[in-house]
């Protein structure tokens, strides 16, 4: 048995909760008080590879939080849901787990296994087998405890088996009865249920088959919560290679059923944003009563990479007993347990994301990862540095000043020789030391950050130069706000020889012109073939930089929403077919003055020139001897150096022929200081539609050992 300290960075440290929490098991020595955090969380033990923060339960045992995922000889508890500790429990059931409190004891099961246990002592994670339940084939088990004392096991983890209870005897643990089917997806009805192609993210049939226009949905992970003497069975759909990957929930008045869908639902479903996925994870109360619904994300880390991570959203239940969770602004800064307001689930930070579609400034970039993808708050692309070495670095430009709160820097592992990926489906993430033996210390990604007024005089603001702790979201709440225009992070190190990496620079803060407002001008239609499916259009507002789409069954319960970010439009399949639905439509601005990418300046404007040394009337990009460039708008000078003399063709990619000719020693080479042009021409006339814009010329210039060509657009 071991313990390790740990402190969540968003949430936890010791589990990382960076959107919600960070679960990272760090020294005590470490720990600092937080008021917020903010989604995506990594879970990490000490200085292990980050973890698979797969179906998460937390409950609360002897006035401590307890959090537990799948695939762990281990779980942690925290006093404030902000720092915590890690267990080692070898006897632990570990697998997909179910654990709850009965009778002043921790008892816990695994997902198809017969095996149950108690625990001894939670701080020191000592268990024991206390009993065998009457089938191994409880697919996700949930055990719960009724305040009466009874115990039932909920499970179901199928696309055409139906979710199942029965009631144990608390002492065999054998079934009272025979188990009672409660109810099945249905696709035809729950919009949000279907798996639909577009949202894969990665595919878990290894290309040997592909997605299906509708398929139905793995519903699994139940989970029973009792509010105010109603049970809420908790279940998730449609499978974690899904964006759109969430919870519904059935109600009743007993925990035998019959139950009944809340067309409320999603409970938790958010497809857009940085952060995606809500499935398969648990709704707890907390220490002041609220509820709160951590869940299951999907993750891609590296090429190739896949896995799980975790995500926190609040959870309430309403006057007339409808449960719903905020998931608008789940990928934003909220606080912690301990300064969430009691009621309701409005527990977001009224910071605004000043960085999303700014102006990026980088020191290299390698291949087509480009500087924008790591400002587009799409998590499955990054842009990456042409190396991992030191001095690689990202400068946003944030159009403005402004006073920045927290940076969540959300890394990626671009030419990595392992892997990423949080553990995929099963693993744990990386090895542990053997018991006793010292860990073997690695530094994982380490950088630091600045911050500016003028691009050029920079104050730090972060550093991190030797961290031994695999963030994968590190979310850093600033303890002393900072003002700033320019945010620059700086490549100390990598690890894996990967290349300097960045998913998505997040950075959060206010303006004195920030504001949300109402969306006079939107018009929601339905369709009248797919009553699942509507679309929303809504007139721009100037300056937004996104906007929420809120809908609801009823006027004053837009319990659902969409975050849309760099277009005024949205289309939807997450509606029920019964009831009527309500839109709502808010824009979001910092106040701080947009940037629009030119890509005919930044990408190119898909016209190459090449160089190639030999005979021949084309020069073909394909050869090891041929050197182009991708025209740009607004660059007017292209270099081709290094010249040797010999004969040379100059022609426009797969095109006609510019320049060609003999370069001989005379024309290449000279010892002159300020040489001249020894070869000048003129290439073609520029235009657009009938008018002359310019001209594209060409001259060589002599070096002291070798020359250069010099194309100039006049």
């Amino acid at each position: 048995m071991r313990t390790y300290s740990s402190k969540l960075h968003g949430i936890c440290a010791g589990m990382m909760l960076a959107g919600a929490a960070m679960l990272v098991s760090v020294p005590s020595s470490a720990q600092q008080t937080r008021h917020t955090f903010c989604n995506p969380l990594d879970v990490v033990v000490d200085n292990e590879r980050a973890v698979r923060g797969g179906e998460p339960v937390v409950i609360i045992f002897q006035d401590d939080y307890y959090l537990f995922v799948s695939h762990r000889k281990g779980y942690w508890y925290s006093p404030d849901f902000q720092n915590w500790t890690y267990v080692d429990a070898p006897n632990y059931p570990g697998g997909v787990v179910s654990v709850v409190e009965m009778d002043g004891q921790l008892i816990g099961c695994s997902m198809n296994n017969k095996n149950v246990y108690r625990c001894l002592d939670a701080k020191k994670g000592e268990w024991e087998k206390c009993g065998e339940l009457s089938s191994d084939r409880y697919g996700d088990a949930n055990m719960f405890v009724d305040d009466d004392g009874r115990l039932y096991m909920y499970f179901g983890w199928s696309q055409i088996m139906p979710f199942q209870v029965v009631e144990l005897d608390k002492t065999t643990f054998k079934e009272k009865g025979e188990p009672k089917q409660l109810f099945w997806s249905d696709i035809k009805n729950h919009g949000f249920e279907v798996r639909k192609p577009e949202d894969v993210i990665y595919s878990i049939f290894n290309g040997r088959r592909e997605y299906g226009p509708e398929e139905l949905p793995w519903i699994e992970g139940p989970y029973m919560i009792k509010h105010n003497g109603k049970y809420y069975l908790q279940y998730a759909a449609i499978g974690l290679e899904f964006i759109s990957y969430s919870h519904g929930v059935y109600v009743s008045d007993s925990p035998m059923g019959p139950f009944t869908y809340s067309e409320h639902n999603p409970l938790t479903f958010k497809t857009s944003g940085f952060q995606v996925g809500a499935g398969h994870g648990s709704t707890f109360h907390d220490k002041k009563g609220n509820l709160w619904t951590i869940c299951m994300i999907p993750a891609q880390y590296g090429e190739g990479g896949r896995g799980s991570e975790l995500a926190i959203y609040p959870t309430a239940v309403d006057a007339q007993g409808v449960m719903y969770s905020n998931t608008a602004l789940g990928d934003y800064p909220q606080y912690y347990p301990a300064e969430r307001k009691v009621g309701g689930v409005d527990n977001y930070v009224n910071w605004k994301l000043l960085s999303v579609n700014k102006k990026a400034m980088v020191s290299s970039t390698f291949e087509n990862y480009s500087p924008s993808q790591a400002l587009d708050e799409d998590f499955t692309t990054c842009w990456a540095a042409a190396t991992g070495d030191a001095g690689e670095f990202f400068t946003v430009d944030l159009g403005g000043q402004a006073t920045i709160n927290a940076i969540q820097l959300n890394w990626d592992h671009i030419g990595a020789a392992r892997a990423g990926g949080a553990g995929g489906f099963g693993g744990m993430g990386g090895a542990r030391p053997a018991a006793g033996a010292a860990p073997a210390r690695t530094k994982y990604q380490c950088y630091e950050v600045f911050v500016s007024d003028d691009n050029a005089n920079w104050k730090k603001v972060i550093s991190k130069p030797e961290n031994y702790y695999e963030l994968k979201h590190d979310y850093n709440e600033l303890q002393t706000p900072v003002k700033g225009r320019y945010v620059k992070v700086v490549n100390v190190s990598t690890y894996d020889n990967a290349k300097f990496s960045i998913k998505d620079l997040r950075i959060f803060g206010t303006t004195p012109k920030m504001k949300t407002q109402k969306v006079t001008k939107f018009m929601a239609v339905r369709n009248p073939e797919d009553r699942r499916e509507a679309n929303v259009i809504w007139e721009p507002v100037a300056g937004a930089d996104g906007y929420i789409v809120r809908y609801g069954i009823e006027k004053n319960k837009l319990y659902n929403s969409y975050i849309v970010y760099g277009k005024n439009e949205l289309y939807m399949h997450s509606l029920n077919t019964k009831p009527e639905y309500y839109f709502d439509v808010e824009a979001l601005s910092s106040g701080l003055d947009k940037y629009t990418e030119n890509p005919l300046a930044t990408i190119g404007l898909g016209a190459e020139i090449q160089l190639a040394k030999g005979q021949g009337s084309f020069a073909y990009r394909a050869a090891s001897n041929t050197v182009y460039h991708m025209l740009k708008e607004g660059q007017t000078e292209y270099v081709f150096d290094e010249l040797d003399p010999g004969q040379y063709v100059l022609n426009h990619s797969y095109g006609p022929v510019l320049w060609s000719g003999q370069l001989t020693e005379k024309e290449l080479i000279s010892q002159e200081a300020n040489p001249k042009p020894t070869v000048t021409a003129h290439l073609t006339l520029l235009g657009a539609g009938t008018q002359v814009t310019g001209s594209l010329e060409m001259q060589v210039i002599p070096g002291k050992e070798k020359g250069k060509m010099i194309v100039t657009v006049k």
